[in-house]
């Protein structure tokens, strides 16, 4: 998982309406629409949300210890989402401790290696890097008008880029994936049942310039450049840093759906919330 760093995230909650705004204008939907999408529930029940019980999100201090804002940023994004969100004065065992004494049913706690999101009732888990690459593959997918029989190239087969590829193939659309690792890009391959929509791409250049749909989950900065992209290119870009060039930007910013946090957090709840209903 990608660390973020606080000034990675320190104006998100400042700025919800504006991001919300700018997803309803490139996809036609809302970030609540699209968690939901990326999860298979159809349609966003408001009522539900704020009856869901407080959640508690707790601060970690180990590893490299608690990145500044992170906590009131995931609350912030949380509350804006509609739900009854806090986070817990202690941090680590203390904090959960108190999110149990203040009757959260849902925790949101991150360290150096996992965010997640749990059920603290069935013990249901929501993986960020899931949550991610499914989220910004269904904005993909409202934004492009539907994924079905296009092809996507997906840059990364790490964690994100692995839940993007699936994601992708459940919405019927044909997966491309490069990873400068190219084992990480054939033990993917491995694990797609379905491979005749699977395909490993060998060079980076040639696969930009062939796909017009594509998700960018690695770590790499500004290798996306003019020469890659089209007047009808899509781009999915979860990976911290940006992988569109500087010079790129003006050509794609319409067309390009980015952000350090947002939608995955939305997702995991989504997951989180579909567990419930499951549950009603």
């Amino acid at each position: 998982m990608t660390r973020l760093k606080e000034s990675d995230i320190d104006r998100i909650i400042y700025q919800m309406d504006q991001y919300n705004q700018e997803l309803l204008n490139k996809t036609g939907h809302t970030l609540a629409e699209i968690a939901a999408h990326a999860v298979g529930i159809k349609g966003v029940d408001e009522a539900k949300l704020r009856g869901l019980g407080p959640i508690a999100v707790i601060p970690m201090t180990c590893g490299q210890g608690v990145i500044g804002g992170f906590s009131e940023t995931v609350t912030g994004i949380l509350a804006f989402l509609g739900t009854k969100a806090f986070v817990t004065n202690s941090s680590d065992a203390k904090g959960f401790a108190e999110a149990l004494e203040r009757k959260a049913v849902i925790i949101f706690m991150a360290d150096d290696e996992r965010f997640i999101a749990a059920n603290l009732k069935t013990g249901q888990c929501s993986d960020n890097s899931a949550a991610t690459g499914k989220g910004y593959v269904a904005a993909l997918d409202y934004m492009t008008g539907g994924l079905k029989d296009q092809s996507v190239l997906i840059l990364g087969a790490g964690p994100v880029g692995t839940a993007a590829v699936f994601s992708v193939l459940d919405f019927g659309g044909k997966v491309h994936v490069y990873d400068k690792n190219s084992n990480a890009s054939e033990k993917l391959a491995n694990a797609v049942l379905d491979r005749q929509d699977f395909h490993v791409e060998r060079e980076l250049d040639t696969a930009l310039k062939g796909h017009r749909v594509i998700v960018d989950a690695c770590p790499e900065a500004e290798f996306i450049t003019p020469d890659h992209l089209y007047s009808d290119s899509y781009v999915a870009a979860p990976g911290v840093p940006l992988g569109i060039h500087s010079e790129a930007l003006a050509q794609i910013q319409n067309r390009l759906i980015h952000d350090p946090l947002q939608l995955g957090v939305a997702t995991m709840l989504y997951e989180i919330m579909d567990d419930i209903v499951k549950e009603d």
